[in-house]
């Protein structure tokens, strides 16, 4: 920085341009919500640091002189380029791309589905979806400015939101229970087909295992808890319950709207709060942007909203799944 700049505050040069526009320390002072005689104190200071007169001072009004009349247009200048450089930026951080890595499960059961409601609250915010199941290194990957993740809470120097835990339970297709076959308890599982989900099976203590699942309940462990076909996602789980093909282990994020239209049904009483949880996660600069801001809170108001309506109970046991 030029050394003579360093010795003026920007706060100087700004009332300087409102009193050269005006003509009228009490214009500028009413302007800039100062007192007149604030502002005459800040001229005078001024033309001592520039060692030349701005003002011509009349017992009326004011005149520029030749001096100022040159400055005044420059900082004019200045001034409107700063301005329109900041309402630009801002703009750019209120409005635009918001570009999200989410699971595929997620964001086809959960997220879109409520997407038109944060549209409709920020229509100047585009939400882009990048449905991918992978971990993304967000320092490097900075074409996304926020991941939404089911883990454990294991992200150094990144700017991380819990947004909920889940539930864990039996679903299956309401075809598919046979009135001569109840399924009533554990053991009655054995009756049926059980599908089963390999990520959550190759997780040490995870729900998603029916092994797992039925310990919890305080249930033994049997040996046609290991039979069943195996689906390497959660969606094709899903899919492949909806379709009367077995029953499965699921959560409300992956079968919220099937359970709401009753394409599947929960027919064993017994859930556990997962370990694990959805965070959102961004880097803390891009964390801090407007539009990053406005979908965090949005995601955490729709998940209480979630969880008030599914009233979630708090003191059931705890178990891992993915």
């Amino acid at each position: 920085m030029h050394s003579s700049l360093s010795k003026i505050p920007l706060s100087a040069l700004r009332t300087f341009e409102a009193a050269a526009r005006h003509l009228s320390f009490t214009k500028a002072a009413r302007e800039l919500h100062l007192t007149q005689g604030a502002v005459s104190q800040q001229m005078k200071h001024l033309e001592e640091r520039l060692e030349f007169k701005l003002f011509r001072r009349h017992v009326r009004r004011l005149e520029l002189t030749d001096e100022g009349r040159g400055l005044s247009a420059v900082v004019r200048n200045a001034l409107y380029e700063i301005d329109e450089t900041i309402r630009r930026l801002q703009a750019e951080d209120n409005e635009g791309v918001l570009t999200v890595s989410v699971g595929s499960a997620f964001a086809m059961n959960w997220l879109i589905p409520r997407l038109g409601q944060f549209r409709a609250q920020y229509p100047s915010i585009d939400v882009r979806i990048d449905a991918i199941d992978d971990a993304l290194d967000l320092r490097t990957q900075r074409d996304i400015d926020m991941m939404i993740r089911f883990s454990r809470k294991n992200y150094p120097d990144l700017h991380v939101t819990e947004l909920m835990r889940e539930q864990v339970f039996v679903v299956c297709s309401p075809s598919l229970l046979d009135p001569r076959r109840p399924l009533r308890k554990p053991s009655d599982l054995c009756h049926y087909t059980l599908l089963h989900n390999e990520v959550s099976e190759r997780e040490p203590d995870s729900a998603g295992d029916w092994n797992n699942w039925v310990q919890q309940l305080g249930e033994p462990v049997l040996p046609c808890l290991k039979e069943g076909p195996r689906f390497p996602r959660c969606d094709t789980l899903i899919q492949a319950a909806l379709h009367g093909q077995g029953v499965a282990l699921a959560w409300n994020t992956m079968v919220g709207n099937e359970l709401s239209t009753g394409r599947l049904i929960k027919p064993l009483q017994g859930r556990f709060e997962t370990a694990n949880a959805f965070y959102a996660v961004s880097t803390p600069e891009v964390a801090q942007k407007p539009k990053t801001r406005k979908f965090r809170e949005w995601l955490v108001a729709q998940a209480r909203s979630e969880a008030e309506r599914t009233d979630s109970p708090r003191s059931e046991p705890r178990a891992n799944v993915r």
